[in-house]
């Protein structure tokens, strides 16, 4: 993978300890865009914490691995170590990271189903009372069950190469295909158009204003846009903007109900969300079974 001169310049400046290149640069060189950020993984204590840095027209996106413990273990696959003039290339994976590739993933996808059915729950409680709530948590349960379903494929997800990774996962079995169907629906995939995703992105950008990694996002959004993906742009908002949530707090939904709304391209007809609810718990329950 060759790495940019000004950023192999500033990691020689600026970092002492040992790194590595990881995200969709590492794992999937030939599927990422000139808009991916070059994250570079840190994994000692001395190392500062995560940070964005914008260099020329390239973006770095610094993670400290060095405390984040063993449920962070499935974004260090397919690393590639990188050693430099200040830099020591280690010749063996971190510690954290010698184990089972498929017991991790699997084990992730498997907490993915539960945290989906979870969300179920919660939406199928306020299926009543807050309506546009039950729709977002249903959106959330629909993201993690993708997730999920990736990973108990072998494939680590990446938020704005994931609605293709789904598109192209080999023949996945009948029960996979059904959760899949049910998961696309749910986030209604079939509704982008750019009238949506301009709607979508607007919030987002409000929701975002503070962020650090806001340009990050916002130039995915502007790459796959102009490039016609709109299937793709509408997931990748609705992914960005449930991480957001679940950085922050999904009270944040219930502050700014019309962000909330805006963003996730919530649906409120009460019946088509029963039914989606009753899809999602089969497709879990199913997946689990088997």
């Amino acid at each position: 993978m060759d790495i940019p001169p000004s950023i192999i310049e500033y990691l020689n400046q600026n970092i002492k300890g040992r790194i590595a290149l990881v995200g969709c640069r590492a794992q999937d060189v030939e599927s990422s865009f000139e808009c991916c950020e070059y994250d570079i993984a840190l994994f000692d204590p001395n190392d500062p914490l995560d940070r964005v840095v914008q260099l020329d027209d390239n973006v770095i996106e610094f993670l400290n691995f060095s405390s984040r413990g063993n449920k962070h273990r499935i974004r260090l696959e397919n690393l590639i170590p990188i050693g430099y003039e200040n830099m020591p290339l280690f010749s063996s994976t971190p510690k954290n990271t010698n184990v089972a590739t498929d017991r991790i993933f699997r084990g992730e996808a498997k907490k993915l189903i539960v945290s989906s059915l979870f969300s179920i729950d919660r939406a199928d409680s306020h299926n009543e009372s807050k309506v546009e709530f039950a729709s977002l948590h249903l959106k959330i349960a629909a993201y993690h069950l993708l997730d999920g379903i990736l990973l108990s494929s072998g494939i680590r997800p990446m938020p704005m190469h994931e609605l293709n990774q789904i598109r192209n996962l080999e023949e996945p079995n009948e029960v996979l295909a059904g959760a899949i169907k049910s998961g696309l629906e749910c986030l209604g995939i079939e509704r982008a158009s750019k009238t949506t995703i301009n709607r979508s992105y607007r919030a987002i950008k409000e929701i975002f204003r503070e962020e650090d990694d806001k340009r990050i996002i916002f130039s995915k959004i502007d790459h796959l846009l102009d490039n016609g993906l709109l299937a793709d742009c509408y997931y990748f908002i609705g992914k960005a903007g449930m991480e957001y949530l679940e950085r922050k707090s999904t009270k944040f939904a219930e502050l700014y109900p019309k962000l909330s709304k805006l963003t996730f391209d919530l649906n409120v007809d009460i019946g088509l969300l029963r039914k989606t609810s009753s899809m999602l718990k089969d497709s879990c329950k199913r997946i689990l079974k088997s």
